[in-house]
């Protein structure tokens, strides 16, 4: 695989990597029962403790940030950067200081809403447009 390919992979899945982990870390710091039990039941019962969580959090929530960032620099739209970023925060705060589980759903369905549009709007872009006259 070239050079080229590997990061234009990674440019392209970023924000969806980066969800997926912000999603693990925000459901554990919430004590999402059912997250929590398979994560004790596998061995890494270690992660949960909001002394790992909360970093592990912001690195996936500005992962997220970053691979939308790149769908921006791809499709030219800052639409689902702007739902993204504001989706992280909410999370964020959500989570770290005031411990509020409705607001922290509605933050991760954000994020997932922005990945959605993320990919939408790049492929919608990368479509060869039709000319009519």
């Amino acid at each position: 695989m070239s050079e080229e390919k590997r990061q234009g992979f990674w440019k392209k899945h970023l924000d969806k990597m980066g969800i997926g982990g912000a999603i693990f870390a925000a459901l554990c710091c919430l004590g999402f029962p059912a997250l929590i039990s398979i994560v004790s039941a596998i061995g890494i019962g270690f992660l949960i403790n909001d002394a790992i969580l909360l970093p592990l959090l912001v690195v996936f929530l500005l992962i997220v940030v970053a691979g939308l960032y790149f769908g921006v620099k791809h499709h030219g739209s800052w639409l689902a950067l702007s739902v993204g970023t504001t989706s992280a925060v909410i999370t964020f705060i959500a989570i770290a200081p005031v411990s509020n589980k409705p607001a922290a759903i509605v933050g991760i369905a954000g994020l997932i809403v922005a990945s959605i549009l993320n990919v939408w709007l790049r492929m919608s872009h990368s479509e060869p447009q039709a000319y009519t006259k």
